[in-house]
């Protein structure tokens, strides 16, 4: 396969090192994906896609839980607390992360893309912080259409951006992942 960062903040070191050997092996088991079932496993639902990166942690070491329970703070008043659960956690030796994941719309545009990781962004915005060392927003975005490529791999150097990598082969089946960092 042919993982690729495309945008990384570089003051974060280590947080980079832990998801670029989480995110390689995934790349390498996209391929293996692909082989057994002939689709992406971003083309489900999130739950399923989420499910794969989780193995894919695992399988590169990290400590995993995925769609767990958790207590979370009101969206509208955050002094009140409601159950809820979170998409991942991952634990490696020295830091833990926690993310909330959001599907991009397969007809991409810049403004839905914009939308859906503003919605990933509150979404982890009400854990609190104590859950994990870094917390971040992802959009999760499978190809079916070569031409949102160029939309893609210019959203990667969006604002609000942090992180942003490429899984997957080339072209349609590839996925794109960006990551918005927690306050």
């Amino acid at each position: 396969m042919t993982f690729e960062c495309l945008n990384s903040d570089g003051r974060r070191r280590g947080l980079s090192s832990d998801w670029e050997l989480w995110l390689r092996e995934a790349d390498e088991l996209y391929s293996r994906y692909l082989a057994r079932i002939k689709a992406s496993p971003f083309d489900f639902n999130e739950v399923s896609a989420v499910g794969f990166l989780t193995a894919a942690a695992a399988r590169a070491g990290f400590l995993t839980l995925n769609e767990y329970e958790i207590v979370k703070r009101n969206k509208s008043d955050k002094r009140r607390k409601l159950a809820g659960r979170a998409d991942l956690w991952i634990s490696g030796d020295l830091r833990c992360y926690s993310f909330e994941f959001k599907r991009a719309w397969h007809a991409a545009t810049i403004k839905n893309l914009e939308a859906t990781l503003s919605r990933a962004r509150m979404d982890i915005g009400v854990i609190d912080s104590d859950e994990s060392h870094y917390a971040a927003g992802v959009v999760l975005a499978y190809v079916r259409d070569e031409s949102r490529i160029k939309r893609y791999r210019n959203f990667a150097n969006h604002e609000n951006v942090d992180f942003a990598y490429r899984i997957g082969p080339d072209g349609v089946t590839g996925a794109y992942l960006f990551f918005s960092i927690k306050g």
